[in-house]
């Protein structure tokens, strides 16, 4: 043959086993000898290659006599000479044969055939060899190479019938479980047709011949066309197609039963159990084999963990869970539990069993950081995952685990967690109930990072969590839906949110800020928001940061007018007057500035509209922005600009008084500005009538009078006579003549010390020159700073001063400070001033007046925040220096000095304070009776003293202080024995200097004389002591700061400041104090010093009444009990309205309407409190046959209404909310029933007046919604909801179904949907105002399932749609009240709506539907038809999801899957 092998190309086999295959012979390779484990010619080509071989030459390992090698252009061996090879020693260890689709076939070799002698030779050989490596220990065992089909080759089923036609090749077990065959795959075994090469197959190739009959040889269109052209062939045709689909329907279709049944668990040894384990951890080993039997007692926990230490494959773990899991469940019905038992059985170990996923992902969690943890979390949350895929957890269990366990966990290991949520994310998102709950816990752990110290370590964790969140907002919107926590997370999620979702979380937060808005009217939310700020404000503790509590206000209310606004009227109020709020005010206002907020504008506009309000001072106001203009944060040209162009000046009457905006001309400091802006003032000041030449006289009288005298040499304040007098009293000076003078003091002073720059200003090196006043000098310039009420001005004095080496100056600074301290705290500089102190107490310690200064220090820095350390320290340097003291010689005083100083004095004289001084420092001791009869010595000289002069009794008091380190209780028992004895007496002989000076030097505590005081007036019964005893108790309560004498001024301070203490904390000794003179004055007559009349116009005493309720909700607390023995009385109703309403309560009040119409016109946001009060007491005072008042109230407000404003309206619903329970629950049943009335009525005449009063009256009901909490209530007032919801339905919806609707939704005053619109949001308002009460157990499921279904019917309707936002607030209401409604509620609803009313909406799944409620809805088994309508009906066809498995039998049969192929009418495959 000539032929050439290489050319030779083998046709692709086609498809059909009955295709002709074709096959050439130079495809069929026989093995060589000997290399039997070289898997075949293909894959001995590389290691040819590796060698640099030529391919057609043997190897190096065979001689060249047991080949012969054809070149491609020579003739193959005779086939004969082929076949003398036993192929069946080579079958098993053949390997892949070259690819079909090679482009080129290889080239052939052959193997020369040997003499039979040389085999046998070569055998002996190998026998030998074989023999001597079995005896070797170390020999290593062999497996023989099995061959195996290629991957790519095509497969088709065993039958019983087929097998290899050859049969030439053995299929390992692997194979033939599989019941596979890899189609024309026959290796070269020589006895195969295909390895005969004859000569046909040599010069054609080996091909199937398929035998063809005879009568299929040509076309069947002659004997067929006759039948067609027949009139009924196409009839014939037809019926023959017919016949053969029934035949094929008949017979193709599955009608085996079901013999589906889990694999059977037995009892099994250890070590076949782990054996077992390990084929199941092997992909190899078939399901099917493994099916058979399942090992008993692998379950729960165990399982898991056997699937972790082997790591099984994650499919294969679940099908070991689901046989488990199926025979579990089985079992209980085997028990013959059925019913409710079984699936109750079936639910509690599906629960134990998402359990014991739960521990084991907690084990996992535990085990982070040891060996191989990742790859066993990975594992573990991959099984976990796939768990949850299939159905096989309790979703509620393991959300709620999911949920508590994050809320629990530490940050170092929510990383891990928020691993398993974002892969159930999704399903999250899909229920509310979850949805939530998930929502509120990211933002919570992102709340905790963000108020973590150490924030940097936890910069990956926050990252992860932002991104989560980012994801979930995306996915659930609806989520966020957190009306009550909203204020609290929006600015922290506002900054994580990314770029691409702020339009995502605008939305959000509008529907929030609606959901907050239906409990109340945009009037009223502000109102709120106001309550807030002024909460805030009032908890400003002395030393906080100003810049904090600015950034916090803005947080809770970013709206710039609202947030000026609140902070002027907190500070200016008349109700809670302090100097230190106007800094504080200042401060706050200039930090807004920083931050780009035009508060200029905003100052302005409550210029022109707020300032003018009773309850606020105008003092107080120019204080604030005179020290903006000081700090440049206000701009004069403007301010006068603004007044020009809004033309105040000449819009002014004659005889009209002068506005705040235009008052403020007269408050402005005229230092530092240009000489145009002083010009365009003074004009416009002489626009008003005020010269601004009576301004200059006044700043040169004062400068005059430090002309006349250095600065700081004494100038007397007090005595009229004296030609030293300042020239007019600081209430007749204005702010502008204060702040000029006080300015240029401090330039006056400055100068003196040779530097033009304040201490505050100059650089540190440059700031250790001397003082320039002594402590006499000191004082003097203090008083004069305190009588212009400079305080900016006092700080850099003190500053200046604070470098002094004098310990007398030094705490004159120290008492200065103590005594003004919330107001430097509030400017900021007590903090500077403090640590200059500290710096200079060290150098002082060997000079006289230390321990003074010291003590001073310690009342100071106990006082100041956070500076224990401080007062540690100042403490152990006081014992120090006592105990130095005390280690001295005994040397007791003598007693022959103390008797003949009172024998020489027995008489009316007494003796001086220097005899006294010389004989309490001739000694260190003395005996008690010397001791008494010192102190008595010394109290006769005191009550003389105090008759004399307020600086005499000082002076005996430091006396009887200077007895206590002698024998303190002693002194302390005769201090409060004569003080007592002073009080029964009657004697009003400078009681008030005496009680002052005795606490200023340490004699005794203000709070222990006002319960001596207090107990003296239980004891004495005679008027005029009792009236003496009460007017010192007033003169102790309202001593103000500033005393008009300068040489003791800041004597007073130790007693100011001990009553400042009592009062910041709410000693029961003023509350007391208080109670018993608010008794006393009820019944005093009106003329006397003491009536409640007289007492209510001491500014002083009334200041002080207003701050208490003002202050804090402790204060409020403290005033009703200082009133409520007289609450009830007509007087105290009065006194409280002369309180909460200075300007507008006259002595005639008229009726009780008459004082609720006033009441209601002058409420202000500053006055709330007090005409809560006044309207509490209003209310219960007077008759029992005025029961009626409550309902008054709601009677009068709706006669105003009219007239009122929004924000006036607000302020009236915010008095309601802090009635008592009573009161408000009948102001609420009022406001319920006329709410009843106009949603049954039709408006008249105008819909305005309709809206407003519905909106008032929804009001109302929301500050009273405290008074629905019985079962009753809640029932009826759900009831009356229901019926108009229904009637509202029924009458007026079916009427705007189509798109005319919303033509005619324009028109607001005359449309019908306007009503309808306001009717259907007064009915939401109504829901949220009292949804935490429908939701009791106690109230109706019944009545409330049915008003949900109601209300979620609207969102099918076209109706709402017409509305912005009507439809989103049904839905967002709904998504609220479900957090609140039971699981059996939620289900009853969904059910009710989607079965009843065939309502398929997306958004009712989510508030109502469980996290799987319909799971297993999708599928439908059909029962059958109905007489009546002839269809089929279809009930839910529940899966089984614990026995959908493969390979659940160890038998493949026709139907054995879970699910029974007959109930779907499948068919038999064909292959």
């Amino acid at each position: 043959m000539t032929s050439n092998t290489t050319g030779f190309q083998r046709p692709k086999p086609l498809n059909h086993s009955n295709a002709h295959v074709f096959k050439h012979p130079t495809q069929r390779i026989p093995p060589f000898p000997g290399t039997e484990n070289h898997p075949s010619r293909s894959d001995a080509e590389p290691a040819l290659k590796k060698q640099k071989l030529d391919p057609l030459v043997a190897p190096s390992t065979h001689t060249n006599e047991q080949y012969r090698t054809f070149p491609s252009h020579s003739q193959p061996p005779d086939p004969s000479e082929l076949q003398t090879y036993n192929a069946s020693s080579h079958t098993a260890n053949q390997s892949k044969v070259v690819p079909h689709d090679s482009p080129v076939a290889p080239s052939l070799v052959f193997p020369v055939r040997l003499p039979l002698d040389q085999l046998q030779i070569r055998r002996k050989r190998q026998d030998a060899v074989s023999q001597r490596a079995a005896r070797n220990v170390g020999a290593v065992q062999t497996k023989p190479f099995v061959l195996e089909p290629p991957s790519a080759a095509p497969r088709y089923p065993s039958t019983a019938k087929s097998g290899n036609p050859g049969g030439s090749i053995a299929l390992d077990s692997t194979q033939a479980l599989s019941a596979e065959i890899a189609a024309d795959f026959s290796p070269w075994g020589g006895i195969h047709a295909e390895d005969v090469l004859g000569e046909f197959t040599i010069k054609h190739g080996f091909y199937d011949k398929i035998q063809v009959a005879q009568n299929e040889s040509g076309t069947a269109r002659p004997t067929a066309w006759r039948n067609y052209k027949q009139q009924s062939g196409l009839n014939v045709l037809s019926s023959l197609f017919v016949a053969v689909l029934d035949q094929r329907q008949t017979h193709g279709s599955v009608t085996a039963g079901c013999t589906f049944k889990p694999p059977p668990r037995v009892t099994l040894t250890d070590s076949k159990r782990e054996a077992w384990l390990r084929d199941l951890a092997n992909p190899t080993i078939p399901l099917r084999r493994l099916s058979r039997t399942i090992p008993h007692g692998i379950r729960g926990r165990a399982l898991l963990d056997h699937s972790l230490a082997k790591n099984i494959p994650t499919s294969r773990s679940l099908w070991l869970a689901k046989c488990v899991g199926a025979n579990e469940i089985r079992a209980f019905k085997r028990k013959g539990a059925s019913g409710a038992f079984a699936v109750g059985g079936e639910s509690k170990w599906i629960k134990d069993w998402t359990a014991n996923v739960e521990q084991f992902l907690d084990t996992l969690v535990g085990t982070c950081g040891t060996d191989r943890w990742r790859e066993n979390m990975t594992y573990g949350l991959r099984l976990a995952t796939h768990l949850f895929a299939e159905s096989l957890l309790d979703r509620d269990h393991y959300f709620d685990w999911l949920l508590n366990t994050i809320n629990q966990i530490d940050l170092e290991t929510l990383p891990l967690y928020l691993l398993i949520i974002r892969s159930h994310l999704k399903e999250f998102g899909q229920s509310r109930r979850y949805g939530r709950r998930l929502a509120e816990s990211l933002l919570e752990q992102l709340h905790m990072i963000e108020n973590n110290a150490s924030l940097d370590l936890y910069i990956v964790v926050k990252t992860k969590l932002v991104n989560l969140i980012n994801l979930f907002i995306v996915a659930s919107p609806a989520s966020f839906l957190m009306p009550r926590r909203w204020l609290k997370y929006r600015s922290m999620l506002q900054t994580v949110i990314d770029a691409p979702h702020a339009a995502l979380f605008e939305g959000v937060c509008q529907r929030n800020t609606r959901l907050q808005v239906m409990a109340g009217s945009d009037a009223e939310s502000e109102v709120k928001t106001t309550h807030t700020l002024i909460e805030i404000l009032d908890s400003i503790a002395p030393g906080t940061n100003i810049s904090n509590i600015a950034r916090t206000l803005w947080e809770v209310a970013p709206n710039p007018e609202l947030l000026v606004r609140t902070c002027l009227c907190w500070s200016t109020s008349i109700f809670n007057t302090s100097c230190a709020r106007l800094y504080i005010a200042a401060r706050l206002l200039r930090n807004w500035s920083d931050m780009q907020v035009d508060i200029e504008t905003h100052l302005l506009q409550f210029l022109a509209v707020d300032a003018e309000a009773a309850d606020l001072e105008d003092a107080s106001l120019y204080r604030i922005i005179a020290e903006l203009i000081r700090s440049r944060h206000f701009s004069v040209g403007g301010y006068l600009n603004w007044v020009i162009a809004n033309g105040l000046l000449r819009r002014r009457g004659v005889t009209e008084k002068v506005s705040p905006a235009i008052g403020l001309l007269t408050a402005i400091p005229p230092h530092g500005l240009s000489a145009h802006i002083l010009n365009l003032r003074q004009n416009l000041l002489r626009s008003l009538g005020v010269t601004i030449d009576d301004e200059n006289h006044k700043i040169t009288q004062w400068q005059s009078l430090f002309d006349r005298k250095p600065v700081g040499q004494h100038i007397d304040l007090v005595n009229v006579s004296a030609p030293d007098r300042p020239p007019s009293d600081p209430d007749q000076l204005t702010l502008a003549v204060k702040l000029d003078v006080g300015h240029w003091i401090r330039q006056k002073l400055l100068s003196r010390s040779g530097s033009g720059q304040s201490p505050s200003e100059r650089p540190r090196e440059d700031t250790d020159t001397d003082p320039v006043l002594d402590e006499s000098q000191f004082g003097t310039v203090l008083a004069v700073l305190e009588y212009l009420e400079d305080f900016v001005t006092l700080g850099d004095l003190l500053l200046f001063h604070a470098k002094s080496h004098e310990p007398q100056l030094l705490t004159a600074i120290v008492v200065t400070v103590n005594h003004y301290l919330d107001i430097f705290l509030a400017c900021g500089t007590a903090d500077t001033i403090f640590i200059q102190l500290m710096q200079q107490h060290t150098s002082l310690n060997s000079k006289p007046g230390y321990l003074a200064f010291v003590e001073a220090l310690i009342d100071l820095v106990e006082s100041l925040p956070n500076r224990s350390r401080e007062t540690r320290m100042l403490r152990k340097e006081r014992q120090k220096h006592e105990f130095k003291s005390s280690v001295a010689a005994c040397s007791p005083i003598s007693e022959h000095m103390a008797e003949a100083l009172q024998t020489e004095h027995s008489g009316s004289s007494l003796p001086c304070t220097d005899e006294i001084e010389q004989l309490l420092a001739s000694g260190t001791s003395m005996d008690k009776q010397l001791l008494t009869d010192v102190f008595g010595l010394i109290w006769r000289r005191f009550e003389i003293a105090g008759a004399e002069s307020v600086q005499s009794a000082f002076t005996a008091a430091g006396l009887l202080n200077r007895l206590r380190p002698f024998d303190a209780t002693a002194v302390a028992e005769m201090t409060i024995s004569r003080v007592d004895e002073l009080l029964a007496s009657g004697s009003r002989v400078s009681c008030q200097s005496m009680w002052i000076s005795l606490v200023c030097a340490r004699v005794i505590s203000l709070e222990t004389l006002l319960n001596r005081i207090l107990q003296a007036l239980q004891q004495v019964d005679d008027p005029s002591i009792r009236n003496g005893l009460l007017a010192g108790i007033v003169e102790c309560l309202t001593l103000g700061r500033r005393r008009a004498n300068t040489s003791i001024s800041h004597l007073y301070y130790r007693f100011y400041a001990q009553r400042q203490c009592l009062l910041r904390d709410f000693s029961p000794s003023i509350v007391s104090s208080l109670q018993r003179m608010l008794e006393f004055a009820q019944n005093t007559q009106e003329d006397s010093p003491l009536s409640i009349r007289k007492l209510l116009r001491e500014p002083a005493f009334t200041a002080l009444l207003r701050r208490l309720p003002n202050s804090s909700q402790q204060g409020k607390d403290v005033f009703k009990e200082i009133f409520s023995p007289v609450l009830m009385t007509e007087g105290a109703v009065q006194t409280l309205g002369k309180l909460a309403l200075p300007s507008a309560i006259e002595e005639d009040q008229g009726s009780k309407g008459d004082r609720l119409r006033v009441l209601l016109d002058n409420v202000t946001i500053s006055s709330l409190s007090l005409c809560r009060l006044y309207l509490e007491a209003m209310l219960i005072s007077g008759s029992k046959a005025d029961e009626n008042a409550a309902p008054m109230l709601v009677l009068v407000t709706l006669e105003m209404l009219p007239s009122a404003s929004p924000r006036k309206i607000a302020q009236w619903t915010s008095i309601v909310s802090d009635l008592p329970q009573q009161q408000k629950k009948a102001i609420g049943d009022k406001a319920e029933t006329e709410i009843f009335v106009l949603l049954a009525s039709t408006p008249q005449p105008s819909m305005t007046d309709f809206s407003k009063q519905l909106e008032y009256l929804l009001a109302l009901v929301s500050a009273a919604d405290h008074s629905v909490h019985s079962t009753v209530s809640a029932t009826r007032i759900l009831t009356q909801i229901h019926n108009t919801l229904i009637h509202l339905s029924a009458s007026h919806l079916s009427s705007s179904s189509g798109p005319d609707s919303r033509a005619e939704a324009k028109d607001s005053e005359v449309s019908g949907d306007s009503l309808k619109y306001l009717k259907l949001y007064a009915i939401l308002r109504l829901l949220h105002t009292h949804h935490t009460a429908f939701c009791t157990p106690n109230v109706s499921e019944n009545t409330l399932t049915e008003l949900l279904v109601q209300l979620g019917l609207f969102l099918g309707h076209p109706f709402p749609s017409t509305y912005s936002y009507l439809s989103t607030d049904i839905c967002d209401f709904l998504t609220v009240i479900s957090d609140l409604l039971s699981a059996t509620i939620q289900a009853r609803c969904i059910r009710i709506l989607q079965k009843q009313h065939r309502l398929k909406d997306s958004r009712l799944h989510y508030i109502f539907a469980s996290s799987d409620n319909e799971e297993d809805t999708w599928l439908q088994l059909s029962v059958g038809t109905t007489s009546s309508t002839r269809q089929p009906t279809s009930h839910p066809f529940p899966i089984r999801k614990w026995e959908t498995m493969q390979d659940a039998t160890p038998l493949m049969t026709e139907n054995d899957t879970s699910i029974s192929l007959s109930l779907f009418g499948a068919k038999k495959s064909v292959l």
